[in-house]
C-alpha cells in the first residue's frame, strides 16, 4: 500500500483527490496522513469526504477513516462500475472537483456512465462550472475523453444547492500534448452573473472588466458579451473571461462575496487574464496542474508551458510519480511562467 504525506507539496485537498484518482485507476491502495495539514482546518472537510465517498462508491473500495475531520484515510480500491452515479456535497464545497477526481476512472471504464453533484459550482479555490465546461472539459477531450458536461443548476456559498455533472464515455487512447505556442488572440468571451440579485451588480462587474482590458488587447478583437441571472439557490456573482487563441484557450473567474465592490470583481477577472495574456504562454495556471494525471497516462511524451508554475502542478506531479511509471520535468521557477515535461515511461491502457 503507498503511502502518502498529505502535508507534501500544497499540503490540501489535491493531494488526496489526486490519489484517490489514481488508486482507482491504477488499482493500488493507499494511506494517506497528514490530510490537508497546512490548511487553517486540517483533515477532511465535507467536499473532501464527499470526494472519498464518490470515488468508493464506483471503485467499490474498501475505506478506513472516512469521517469528517479525519487525518488520515486508507483507500483499497476493487475495480470501476460504469454506472448512473449522484452524490450531493451538503453544503457548497466544491462539485467540479468531486467530478474531476471521478472523471479519469469512469473514462477507464467499459461502459458509459452518468455523475451528478449538487453542492457549489461558483465557490472559492476550485474551478468554476464556466472554466470546468469552457476550458476544463474541451483540454481533456484532445487528451482523449469522451462525454458532455451537464448543468442543471448553480450554487454559491454558502448555501451551494448547485447541481451539475457530465457524462463519461470509454476514452480513446490517451494522446500526448504538446502545447508550446499559443497563436494569437482571436477573441474574448466574457459571462457576467447575479443570482437573486439586482441586475445592475453584474453590470458594473462587467464594465470594470472592459475597463481594464481597454487598451491592453488588440483592437478589433471579437467579444462575445453576456449577462445573465441564472437561478440559484442563496445568492452570489461572478464573472468569467475565457480567452480564445489560435491554439488554445485560457479562463479566469472572479467571484462576488459580501462587502466586496462589484467594480473589484471585475477588475480581478480582468487582471488575471492579462497577466497570462501578456507572457505569451498557451497554458494557464489553473488547467496546468489538471492535465497532470492525463498527461502521467499519454502514449508518448508531453510538453508544455505555462503562464505560472504553481505549488499544485509540482504537488500533482509528485503524487502521479507514486502511483506511475513516469519522467518528469519543470524548466522555470514556482511563480513564474515555465516549461513542464511529462514522459510515462510505461504506456497505459
Amino acid at each position: 500500500m503507498i503511502e502518502i504525506d498529505g502535508s507534501m507539496g500544497e499540503g490540501g485537498g489535491q493531494v488526496l483527490r489526486s490519489a484517490l484518482s489514481l488508486a482507482c485507476l491504477t488499482g493500488q491502495g493507499f494511506r494517506i496522513f497528514n490530510i490537508r495539514k497546512n490548511r487553517e482546518k486540517s483533515g477532511l472537510m465535507r467536499q473532501h469526504l464527499m470526494a472519498v465517498q464518490a470515488a468508493a462508491r464506483i471503485a467499490s473500495a474498501n475505506v478506513a477513516g472516512d469521517r469528517l475531520g479525519s487525518p488520515e484515510l486508507s483507500f483499497l480500491p476493487d475495480g470501476i462500475a460504469p454506472g448512473e452515479y449522484s452524490f450531493d456535497i451538503g453544503t457548497a464545497g466544491a462539485a467540479t472537483l468531486v467530478l474531476q477526481t471521478l472523471i479519469p476512472p469512469l473514462a477507464s471504464a467499459r461502459k458509459t456512465s452518468r455523475v451528478m453533484v449538487t453542492g457549489g459550482t461558483h465557490v472559492p479555490f476550485s474551478p468554476s462550472w464556466h472554466y470546468f465546461s469552457e476550458i476544463f472539459w474541451p483540454s481533456i477531450t484532445v487528451l482523449g475523453v469522451r462525454g458532455e458536461p451537464l448543468s442543471r443548476s448553480f450554487g454559491f456559498y454558502p448555501k451551494g444547492g448547485g447541481r451539475i455533472g457530465c457524462t463519461v464515455e470509454p476514452e480513446v487512447e490517451h494522446a500526448p500534448m504538446t502545447s508550446t505556442e499559443r497563436g494569437k488572440l482571436t477573441g474574448i468571451r466574457i459571462v457576467s452573473a447575479v443570482g437573486n440579485l439586482a441586475r445592475s451588480i453584474a453590470e458594473r462587474q462587467l464594465k470594470s472588466a472592459l475597463l481594464v482590458l481597454r487598451g491592453k488587447v488588440e483592437r478589433g478583437i471579437p467579444m462575445d458579451i453576456e449577462v445573465i441571472e441564472p437561478q440559484v439557490f442563496g445568492q452570489g456573482t461572478f464573472l468569467f473571461i475565457k480567452g480564445e487563441y489560435e491554439h488554445g484557450t485560457a479562463g479566469f473567474t472572479a467571484l462576488g462575496e459580501r462587502g466586496k465592490p462589484a467594480e473589484q470583481v471585475g477588475s480581478e477577472a480582468a487582471l488575471e487574464f492579462l497577466a497570462h495574456h501578456e507572457n505569451g504562454t498557451p497554458v494557464d495556471p489553473h488547467l496546468a496542474d489538471q492535465l497532470i494525471i492525463y498527461l502521467a497516462r499519454a502514449h508518448g511524451r508531453s510538453v508544455f508551458r505555462t503562464s505560472r508554475i504553481t505549488r499544485h502542478l509540482t504537488t500533482n506531479l509528485s503524487v502521479a510519480g507514486l502511483f506511475l511509471e513516469l519522467a518528469s520535468s519543470i524548466d522555470g521557477r514556482e511563480g513564474e511562467p515555465g516549461t513542464v515535461t511529462i514522459t510515462p515511461t510505461v504506456p497505459r491502457d
